[in-house]
């Protein structure tokens, strides 16, 4: 009987001691930590070109066409690449913990983590896939993460910019605009009016919503960076031009008509539509034009280590070359190789 008696508490305490550690466990499984409010989850020009990779730690995080755009990870110079994720993913944002994207389908296979049926806003931890959470379902297409706030485009009924906390809640409607909030630069986001009058660059406090007009000029996909802007000039030919917002002053950089554009640290990679199509480069001074390929490209993407692109109206191949020094474009075999891998 003392046996017995003795043997009951001690289960009892090892349930208690079980059920602790699996609510510490699960707590410490969903937490969200707090992230500076400098924090972008991607560049500007990553984010107009569909957010397609994003790099963050150590890794570059990428949708990979050779798998239906399942989320996979690598290591900048494109060693380690495996899936994390079988969904449709693009969009992608990053912070310490956690990517946040768009899921546009349920993807296939099985692979790491597995897959969410529904279209919407997701976060996903990164070193755990299989810890997911829909933040928001809905059918958009764009998300931003700036600091502890994911941004996000709706479509439907109502086409409207919305914003939600990144631990999902407080959700609510920004802008009741069809707008891409690509462009953040300290406080504001930056991005063309379209409201069918003009194209005006607005600047859009991010914390209050609180909405001003930055440049009287009907500027596509700009990316500001302190006082200097880049974009695409509707009334110039839509030639690529560098402004200066606190005085308005212009310089051509390239006069061909321009349709996408991505800034790296050194170069601005855009995409010509004139008679001779062409991917192209030039410093940010409007030095050194090179042309980077021939034809049409899109989803222009750039990590630390390479700039990748596509072919337009193709996901695959995907063309790459290195993000500055010389001109190479080869094709990215890392992301096919693991997309086979991860199939078998």
């Amino acid at each position: 009987m003392k046996k017995k008696l003795i043997i009951i508490p001690l289960i009892v305490a090892a349930v208690v001691v079980l059920v602790i550690a699996v609510t510490i466990s699960t707590r410490s499984r969903n937490n969200v930590p707090e992230n500076p409010d400098t924090l972008f989850g991607n560049t500007s020009g990553n984010f107009y070109n569909g957010g397609m990779f994003c790099e963050s730690d150590g890794y570059v995080y990428f949708s990979n066409p050779y798998d239906n755009n399942a989320l996979y990870r690598m290591r900048p110079d494109e060693t380690e690449a495996e899936r994390l994720i079988a969904s449709e993913t693009s969009s992608i944002n990053a912070d310490g913990k956690f990517l946040y994207y768009y899921q546009s389908g349920s993807g296939s296979g099985a692979g790491f983590g597995y897959v969410v049926s529904s279209t919407g806003v997701y976060r996903v931890q990164k070193d755990d896939p299989k810890n997911i959470k829909c933040l928001d379902k809905i059918v958009g297409g764009h998300v931003v993460l700036a600091g502890n706030t994911v941004f996000y485009t709706c479509a439907g009924d109502t086409v409207a910019l919305s914003r939600i906390d990144t631990t999902g809640e407080n959700k609510k409607i920004v802008l009741e605009k069809d707008i891409l909030p690509a462009s953040i630069d300290g406080s504001y986001f930056y991005y063309s009016n379209n409201d069918g009058s003009n194209l005006y660059v607005m600047a859009m406090n991010r914390t209050t919503g609180a909405t001003r007009k930055a440049l009287e000029e009907d500027i596509y996909m700009p990316i500001v960076e302190g006082e200097t802007l880049y974009g695409i000039d509707v009334h110039n030919n839509y030639a690529l031009v560098r402004m200066n917002l606190a005085d308005g002053s212009k310089i051509t950089l390239d006069a061909e008509r321009t349709d996408l554009i991505n800034v790296t640290d050194t170069y601005i990679y855009y995409q010509t539509s004139g008679p001779t199509p062409q991917l192209r480069r030039i410093r940010k001074d409007g030095s050194g034009m090179e042309v980077v390929a021939d034809g049409a490209y899109n989803t222009i993407n750039a990590t630390s280590r390479y700039v990748y692109f596509t072919r337009f109206n193709n996901t695959i191949p995907i063309y790459k070359t290195p993000v500055s020094g010389a001109v190479n474009v080869t094709t990215f075999e890392a992301a096919s190789a693991a997309a086979i891998e991860a199939m078998e």
